[in-house]
């Protein structure tokens, strides 16, 4: 395992970033590799949806981008574990939180926030927001990631969405080039081939299956994906996680939160 790598998930709207980021994590987290997952979306917050009944604003994403300083310990207060998997936590905006509840960060803030988060778990996997424009945090994320999944469908609005946007990553230290492609919601009736050569080529191709937009609409992601029609993606699933990790035992790794809990420990002591 190449521990405390980051990986931003980024593509158009609607691709598939929050789901194959929500099943990668998971992946990882079962396999008992610590997965701190961010979610950038800030007009339409995941926390919420993803984990109901988290409304605390003292943990919001924003909140913590907009303290005057940020520390590892203060980016622990604000995060939301998962009582499904200990090795799994989350960041983002909670509900209620728009892009306007809180106090512009700059660039700078971004990547001292992703510089911090990359030594508190052994993946970073971030959820970044489609328009670039108006998200310094996903900017970031992009810059200093060790591997972008670039999010694509077989549509005519990915085509123009990506029209537009590869220009804005155009700078070498986004390193385009060695993006990660992955073609999301893939139908049966859809020519992913063709799709495919004009997107210059899939490393990954994740087919559409019902449950998971079954899970996706009830706020269940983090269930597993079961059933003869599932195989296929999580299939897809695993292969993608493959490349980040060599599925080592399970004793090798302790929790995430009680590893956290302990360093706390000892910075206080």
């Amino acid at each position: 395992m190449n521990n405390h790598q980051i990986i931003a998930v980024w593509g158009s709207p609607g691709s598939g970033k929050t789901v194959t980021s929500i099943k990668l994590a998971r992946e990882f987290a079962s396999r008992q590799i610590n997965v701190l997952v961010v979610l950038c979306d800030s007009v339409c917050p995941s926390i919420p949806t993803l984990l109901p009944g988290i409304h605390a604003k003292e943990q919001s994403l924003g909140r913590l981008l907009s303290l005057p300083s940020i520390s590892q310990e203060q980016i622990f207060q604000h995060l939301v574990p998962c009582k499904a998997f200990s090795h799994l936590a989350f960041i983002g905006y909670v509900h209620g939180d728009n892009a306007f509840t809180y106090a512009s960060y700059t660039k700078e803030r971004a990547l001292d926030f992703f510089t911090l988060s990359r030594h508190l778990a052994d993946v970073v996997i971030v959820d970044c927001s489609s328009v670039l424009s108006a998200d310094p945090l996903s900017v970031a994320a992009l810059e200093v990631a060790d591997q972008v999944l670039r999010m694509h469908e077989c549509t005519l609005k990915s085509l123009s969405y990506f029209a537009s946007h590869l220009p804005l990553l155009s700078d070498s230290r986004f390193h385009a080039d060695r993006h990660l492609h992955l073609l999301s919601n893939v139908k049966a009736k859809q020519d992913s081939v063709q799709y495919s050569n004009v997107f210059g080529g899939i490393h990954h191709l994740l087919p559409f299956v019902s449950i998971v937009e079954q899970q996706a609409v009830s706020a269940r992601l983090l269930d597993a994906c079961e059933g003869k029609d599932a195989r296929s993606y999580l299939s897809a699933i695993q292969k993608l996680a493959g490349r980040f990790m060599d599925y080592p035992s399970k004793a090798d790794k302790e929790p995430f939160i009680q590893r956290l809990i302990q360093r706390l420990k000892g910075v206080r002591s």
